[in-house]
């Protein structure tokens, strides 16, 4: 994984860099270490909190991040050299509004870089991640939290055609050469489950997710896990 990001993106001028749907702002550490330079980068969040937290464990000169709606960015168009999103499309309720908006803030010849999993796996441990995100998002979902069933590869691909960008580049991020039996792995998917699990039956409950929940912790002590795969797109504006 980090071969891919060291191989695309070390070549990259960032200049003034933006991305969306930040977080805690984790890939802008991937950012600001592979990136060949940049001026500046501006993380946006719709959430508050998270936004604290990324406030809290980023301390590079020429970072920054504001609290904004990804569907109404509030900059001028042409305004970034670059733009990147990560691991957030299923979080989005309007995925192709957003994905717009980020292409009407970057320059002409801008770079355009999106890092998404999608549900195409090809091993029992990578249908055992899969079905786990599902799980949470089911269990977001009932608690009124935003939060979708990740998308087909082909759909992502869908929504970049969309955007009648320039020479594009993909790459998949497999990750099946991990050991699916992993302890710190297991463990840390089970603390992951363990978290929903209390929200679960903290909120009002739903049988029908309990049940999943069991059968998924079955399906983990028997087949494992492995990362879902990744899909990695660089493409510019016209």
């Amino acid at each position: 994984m980090v071969n891919i990001f060291e191989e695309l993106l070390s070549e990259l001028d960032g200049g003034n860099v933006l991305d969306v749907a930040t977080g805690e702002g984790s890939y802008i550490t991937i950012l600001q270490r592979y990136l060949h330079n940049f001026q500046s980068i501006t993380g946006v969040d719709l959430n508050r909190k998270v936004l604290r937290t990324a406030q809290d464990i980023t301390h590079i000169p020429g970072i920054q991040f504001i609290q904004m709606n990804a569907e109404l960015l509030g900059f001028n168009s042409g305004t970034f050299d670059m733009v990147n999103i990560s691991a957030s499309l299923h979080h989005l309720e309007n995925v192709s509004r957003v994905l717009a908006e980020m292409v009407r803030v970057m320059k002409s010849g801008g770079k355009f870089i999106l890092t998404e999993m999608h549900r195409d796996g090809t091993s029992e441990e990578q249908f055992n991640a899969i079905r786990i995100h599902h799980w949470a998002a089911a269990v977001d979902s009932s608690q009124g939290i935003l939060h979708d069933r990740t998308f087909a590869r082909q759909e992502i691909l869908e929504f970049i055609r969309e955007l009648n960008l320039v020479n594009l580049i993909t790459r998949d991020i497999t990750n099946t050469n991990t050991n699916p039996q992993d302890e710190k792995t297991i463990a840390a998917v089970l603390a992951y489950i363990d978290r929903y699990h209390q929200r679960l039956v903290g909120g009002s409950g739903s049988r029908a997710l309990l049940e999943q929940e069991a059968e998924l912790r079955a399906s983990l002590e028997e087949k494992g896990f492995q990362q879902e795969p990744v899909l990695l797109v660089i493409a510019e504006k016209a």
